[in-house]
């Protein structure tokens, strides 16, 4: 799996949000990130931990405030020639940090010496922002000739980067550091859903919500108890200690995408997060510019453009002139909402990273739609290697008996994919879907297939039976060391046995899986045993040198046995895993005995899933005269890579 370092201005919580944003969506995609900043951890709290750790360490200062968000000069020129006075400190850190952990690709919002760490650790390296460094001190410091070789040294560090994917609100002064600007389109936080705070806490339909936010910088002085005063409805806000008694204060960790998205107004200062979250709703915006900050051009600049934003020239206002802007508020008319673009922002990341390395003719998307998992592979033909692998869990075959999948089932395995295929459809590569296990069984799988091909432009292949062995024998051929090598994919709704010989491998499909399994037998030991004696009574199975289990399946019964945590599937390959402490396992899941399991599992859901893996699996090794199986992390999708890429090289 790809592995992405991003680097976090430490300033203000704008950076933090939307690199939150960003990583959300290479996430989506299975990539890990490892976050570096000093922000509040909870501005990430939405991300998910299994794919992604934060390093609390300073990597640059940005701008420091006094009172009413005014630039203090002096603190940040102190805290700006220390940070440069640590260069070569901060670079063997994270030089070492790295390489210890195989980063992929360096992305910075917006730290300059990331340039550093890029150049030493040969890797390269993305900027993502709405201005530069050089941009605002250039312009704080102007008159500051001492500082002439400091700005020029953050200049030349920023030319340097390989690219800067240049967000909304700025211009072509606020990224002028950079020799390729690639323009982008919005990227702001955004939720599967929102909450209907009205609704929740019993407010009026029709109540009016005015939410005041200011970020993480500084102090303000607003007359709060004349502000609430002149709006008729609910204000929102952070602030300590006002009276009023519409007013409504939470804290600063609270979820303010559904405070944006449940209120009428937004009162802030400019900031890209809070514009960029409030323009995607279609908000109306009452800000009041900081002073001496030169990011506030570019901001404003990116306003223009909006109808729905109002400029205040202080916020230190009577409540007679907070109600007449409050009126000029109420005469705008419906806002039409900005675009969210994060995953055509992350594709076009992940596109220009692999144009570095690799041709597009030469890349191969890859995936595998099971009974229950979506397998990701995206492959190089000439290096004939794996660059990415992402795994999802779809549950498309769960409950599956009759002939038909279930309108709800295959409604949520397109929300569930969908997130992977709107950036994969970004990179240049050829695609293809192999559809596996269940839709060969159901009748109303070209229902899915019609989705995928008219939505993404993914080609669609029902994969037979006897192409899916083939692929399986592709798969683990070289894992094998004997000549009566076998390997077994355990499917949702198939199973594929695979005789490895050198000459010509055999194979056989059975029409069970462990979703299918569970159908029948939820999770009875007894009763398991039994269907899988039915199954395999007219099967004659010789004693195996070895035996190689393929694919997710013995993937995640290796992150149980070795009690490691599956954030990249392919550490587990070739790793054995013994009879002897599956049986144990195995007992303690059917003593109930099962707190040290969890940890280890995508989802306490899975506790049955990994009963009858277990049992399968122990039943298999019995069958073959074996007392160990191989972990082949890869699945067919690299199987059918190896296949096309070796037919290719012969017809050449």
């Amino acid at each position: 799996m790809l592995k992405f370092a991003i680097y976090v201005s430490d300033h203000g919580f704008g950076h933090a949000a939307r690199v939150c944003a960003l990583a959300e969506e290479f996430i989506n995609f299975g990539i890990y990130c490892h976050i570096i900043t000093q922000r509040p951890a909870f501005l990430f709290k939405s991300l998910n931990s299994q794919f992604n750790t934060l390093h609390f360490r300073a990597i640059d200062t940005g701008v420091k405030h006094a009172e009413n968000l005014v630039s203090d000069l002096n603190a940040t020129r102190k805290a700006l020639l220390e940070n440069i006075g640590n260069r070569s400190l901060s670079c063997e850190t994270e030089v070492q940090f790295l390489r210890e952990n195989k980063i992929d690709l360096i992305i910075s919002d917006v730290a300059y010496l990331a340039a550093d760490f890029a150049t030493y650790a040969s890797i390269p390296l993305f900027a993502v922002s709405n201005f530069d460094w050089y941009y605002i001190y250039a312009d704080l410091f102007a008159q500051d000739e001492t500082l002439k070789p400091v700005l020029n040294l953050i200049w030349s560090l920023y030319h340097r980067f390989d690219a800067c994917f240049g967000l909304p609100f700025s211009t072509e002064q606020s990224l002028t550091a950079f020799s390729k600007v690639i323009p982008c389109g919005l990227l702001a936080r955004k939720k599967k859903t929102y909450l209907d705070l009205r609704k929740i806490l019993g407010w009026a339909k029709d109540s009016r919500i005015l939410l005041v936010m200011f970020g993480g910088e500084g102090e303000l002085q607003l007359d709060y108890e004349a502000l609430c005063q002149a709006h008729q409805g609910i204000v929102i806000s952070t602030q300590t200690g006002v009276q009023a008694r519409n007013h409504i204060r939470v804290e600063q960790d609270a979820d303010f995408l559904d405070l944006i998205y449940n209120a009428d107004v937004v009162l802030c200062k400019p900031g890209y997060s809070t514009l960029a979250e409030a323009v995607q709703f279609g908000k109306p915006i009452v800000y009041c510019p900081r002073q001496n900050y030169p990011e506030e051009t570019a901001l404003i600049a990116g306003l223009n453009n909006y109808p729905g934003a109002i400029e205040l020239p202080s916020l230190n206002l009577t409540r007679s002139a907070w109600t007449k802007v409050f009126s000029q508020v109420d005469r705008l008319t419906t806002l039409t909402p900005i675009p969210n673009n994060n995953s055509v922002v992350a594709g076009k990341i992940i596109n220009k990273f692999l144009a570095l390395s690799y041709s597009p003719s030469d890349l191969r998307s890859i995936l595998d739609l099971g009974s229950n998992n979506l397998n990701y592979l995206l492959y190089d033909l000439k290096s004939q290697s794996a660059i990415h692998k992402a795994h999802l869990t779809t549950k498309l075959g769960k409950g599956f008996k009759g002939k038909s999948l279930s309108a709800y089932r295959l409604q949520k395995a397109k929300e569930i994919i969908s997130p992977l295929l709107d950036i994969e459809r970004e990179i240049g590569s050829q695609k293809i879907m192999l559809a596996t296990g269940v839709s060969r069984l159901a009748d109303n799988s070209h229902l899915i297939a019609n989705w995928i091909t008219k939505s993404y432009g993914i080609e669609y292949k029902l994969v037979s039976e006897e192409l899916e062995i083939k692929y399986v024998e592709w798969t683990a051929r070289q894992k094998r060391s004997g000549e009566e090598a076998w390997a077994v994919d355990i499917g949702g709704a198939s199973t594929e046995l695979v005789e490895l010989k050198k000459r010509k491998p055999t194979g056989l499909s059975l029409p069970i899986g462990l979703l299918s399994l569970y159908n029948e037998v939820q999770n009875d030991h007894q009763k398991t045993l039994e269907y899988l004696d039915r199954v395999f009574k007219p099967i004659t199975l010789e004693r195996a040198s070895e035996l190689i289990g393929v694919g997710l399946t013995f993937t995640y019964l290796a992150a149980v046995y070795f009690a490691k945590k599956v954030s990249d599937p392919d550490v587990f390959d070739g790793m054995r895993l013994q009879k002897s402490k599956l049986s144990k396992i195995l007992t303690d899941l059917i003593k109930q005995d099962t707190m040290s399991y969890l940890p280890f599992l995508i989802s306490p859901q899975y506790l049955p899933i990994l009963q009858l893996s277990l049992t399968y699996t122990i039943y298999l090794l019995d069958r073959f005269q074996v007392s160990e199986i191989i972990v082949c992390s890869d699945g067919i999708t690299t199987g059918y890579a190896r296949l096309i890429d070796n037919k290719s090289r012969h017809n050449k």
